[in-house]
């Protein structure tokens, strides 16, 4: 009967049922397992990568397969189809948009002549997830999202009942965005794109309208990637045991890893990238990855058991000192 009470448990469900989220976020094309652990340990260690995926790419096929692509796979030219000068003259800045990346912050439009080779390197590398597949994308997102408001609404409760709730579903309601795309788009990715284009290189233009509003979008979704993890370590704090107790600190470590990790993130971005393996950041945040898995799975197991804060970091961590049903 106990190991059935324990089956029923809603911490390990709600765990559990979050996890294909992080799956959904750190998807990637490259062939190999390792490369894509390594993406989606990168995802875990800066959120901004996934939200940047999520947000500025969005869902269409086209957009999700070229972003793949590195920068000597596109070809700047200027509207009337010659190969402009440099340095380019955008806004108020000189650059150099042929040697990064045409997305976010330096985001350019794909010339119209491209329109079928684009058509069959998508038809290439992306395919349409069955309904089943949506249907756990929704199930991770249900989960998520009902395991928030119930953080929420113990943190507006009047009793002072510290039973640990599951932090998961909070701490990982980043990955919404990317379980909904996948959910109402449906897109994957089956093959790596920058693997197929060889020789040939991708036309771009400047739309100056069009890169004002995608760097906008950039500057909402660095803002979220750095404030949005603190909402639950305030949401922890206001919840019984009311305070900076155990639970805000040690939530706190994660937070301040995808903080510092975010604005690196966002740097790198704004400075231009060539490729998505950004050398040594690339290295870095799946690095941290691993760290914020850690600390995950070992908040899984300490909302399990309240003993188990005592345990591991003394009688600072008790509970029943002061007052907790």
């Amino acid at each position: 009967m106990t190991s059935f009470s324990t089956l029923l448990n809603p911490i390990p469900q709600y765990a559990t049922a979050s996890l294909p989220a992080l799956a959904i976020m750190g998807e990637s094309p490259v062939a190999l397992f390792s490369g894509k652990f390594m993406w989606l340990l990168r995802c875990l260690g800066s959120p901004f990568t996934g939200l940047f995926y999520s947000f500025i790419i969005g869902g269409r096929k086209k957009d999700r397969c070229i972003y793949w692509l590195s920068s000597n796979k596109f070809k700047l030219i200027s509207k009337d189809g010659t190969k402009p000068k440099e340095p380019i003259e955008s806004g108020d800045n000189n650059e150099f948009p042929e040697q990064f990346r045409p997305f976010g912050f330096y985001a350019c439009e794909i010339d119209k002549d491209n329109a079928t080779y684009i058509d069959e390197l998508v038809n290439q590398c992306t395919t349409t997830i069955s309904v089943l597949e949506r249907f756990s994308a929704i199930v991770s997102t249900y989960f998520i999202i009902v395991g928030t408001l119930a953080l929420i609404s113990q943190a507006q409760g009047t009793t002072n009942d510290c039973k640990d709730w599951p932090y998961f579903p909070s701490l990982l309601s980043w990955t919404v965005p990317a379980t909904l795309i996948r959910a109402i788009y449906g897109v994957v990715l089956i093959k790596n794109p920058d693997e197929i284009v060889n020789e040939h290189q991708i036309t771009i233009t400047i739309n100056d309208e069009n890169r004002s509003y995608k760097r906008f979008t950039v500057v909402v979704t660095a803002f979220i990637s750095i404030i949005y993890p603190w909402i639950t370590l305030f949401l922890i704090f206001l919840k019984p045991p009311i305070g900076y107790g155990c639970r805000s600190k040690f939530v706190t470590i994660i937070c301040v890893i995808w903080t510092l990790n975010n604005i690196l993130a966002i740097i790198s971005h704004c400075k231009g990238e060539k490729n998505l393996k950004c050398g040594i950041l690339h290295i870095w945040f799946s690095l941290c990855g691993i760290v914020v898995i850690i600390l995950l799975i070992l908040l899984g197991f300490l909302a399990n058991d309240n003993e188990w804060w005592v345990v591991l970091f003394g009688e600072s961590c008790s509970t029943a000192s002061i007052g907790c049903m």
